[in-house]
């Protein structure tokens, strides 16, 4: 006669495990009211479920440019997607309708270009708008007093000319010297050019000058005036500029701007020598 089949032993119910299930089912039992209060108030719209990572990370806008601007009618030279300043009476000018190429990010759907013209150049009558908002744009310009006059031209009486810029001291403009309000003016006037300064070629270039220490070298110095070609001969790996490539041709700090503003006879109204939106800039209101 054949032995019946053996029955495997049930296994032991440790204390422990008993208490860890008792434990989960007194939670459960206390979370219960909370978990019925928090579905309806996701059904009502009361709660928002945690949202995707935004791929456009946006700066906040400026305080001082809704207080300023908001319920007026004007211009942004040069918008972007992640640094709007969210004023719906705003229109965008830049010099091409594929705006974002230097300073729109990738991830960001490119900023609507409303107006393709040239910054110190605009399209628009004197005395016709109510402002001009810049932020991180005319440093931009080799000739910035040429912009300013612009911008002053075509705001009405009254209007605002709005200026971010970058502080020298908190971008990678710090190595460089200021840029004196006297050169500016000779760049006004004519009387230096685009092919008077100078630009280092490679790295090469700053490390025979000791300056490689400071970073690459397309942002620690863009440039060296050479105000009397004949007298300077051009260390290897430095060439003169041919065009404008739209690098920073200018570096500044707070005094250094409004210097330069009270040159030209423009009346400020308000500074700040932090600006309220990025942070690593200065800001200049200027009022007509």
């Amino acid at each position: 006669m054949e032995s019946p089949p053996e029955v495997p032993a049930r296994p032991k119910l440790r204390v422990s495990h008993l208490l860890l299930v008792l434990l989960a089912g007194v939670l459960l039992f206390l979370a219960r009211p909370y978990l019925v209060l928090l579905e309806d108030r996701l059904s009502a719209g009361e709660v928002q479920p945690a949202a995707a990572v935004d791929p456009c990370p946006r700066v906040r806008p400026s305080r001082l440019a809704t207080k300023y601007l908001e319920n007026l009618h004007g211009i942004e030279i040069g918008a972007s997607t992640q640094n709007s300043f969210d004023l719906k009476r705003s229109i965008n000018v830049d010099f091409s309708d594929e705006q974002g190429g230097l300073w729109q990010l990738k991830t960001c759907a490119p900023a609507v270009v409303n107006i393709v013209a040239l910054g110190d150049n605009l399209p628009f009558k004197d005395n016709t708008l109510d402002y001009v908002l810049s932020s991180h744009v005319i440093e931009h310009f080799f000739d910035p007093v040429r912009a300013l006059k612009e911008w002053h031209r075509v705001i009405r009486p009254g209007g605002y000319i709005f200026i971010i810029a970058p502080h020298m001291d908190r971008t990678f403009d710090k190595h460089r010297e200021s840029t004196p309000v006297a050169e500016l003016i000779d760049r006004s006037t004519g009387k230096l050019k685009v092919s008077d300064y100078a630009q280092p070629l490679n790295q090469d270039a700053l490390k025979r000058l000791g300056m490689d220490k400071f970073g690459v070298y397309y942002q620690v110095l863009p440039q060296r005036l050479v105000r009397d070609k004949r007298a300077v001969t051009l260390e290897e790996g430095w060439a003169y500029y041919d065009k404008d490539d739209h690098h920073h041709w200018s570096a500044w700090r707070t005094a250094d701007f409004v210097e330069l503003v009270k040159k030209l006879g423009y009346r400020i109204v308000e500074t700040q020598d932090v600006d309220d939106k990025i942070g690593n800039g200065f800001t200049v209101v200027i009022r007509k």
